[in-house]
């Protein structure tokens, strides 16, 4: 895959989380980074949130970032759920 690939979705505003999701090496899993305002306590949830949806889509070999400002878990599984279908999405564009 000669092109990177980067979706996202979501706001900066507050009880949102901005989710931005860039295709990786092959082979490279799921890489997950977190900046949250409740990062102490809330970090170690985001991630395995982020990590059930991606195997949920059978996604792999993606970095995602997530910025969150309060996000609850539904608003974070959708704003994943909807950068990952995004970036699906623009590759199969691309590939056709």
């Amino acid at each position: 895959m000669d092109q990177a690939f980067q979706a996202q979705a979501g706001t900066l505003e507050s009880c949102d989380a901005l989710v931005t999701v860039i295709r990786s090496s092959a082979d490279s899993g799921v890489a997950v980074a977190v900046e949250s305002s409740v990062a102490g306590r809330f970090t170690d949830e985001i991630r395995r949130q982020v990590l059930a949806v991606a195997d949920t889509l059978s996604v792999t070999d993606i970095a995602v970032r997530v910025i969150d400002r309060g996000a609850l878990n539904f608003v974070l599984q959708a704003r994943v759920e909807t950068a990952l279908r995004r970036l699906l999405d623009a590759e199969q564009e691309a590939a056709q």
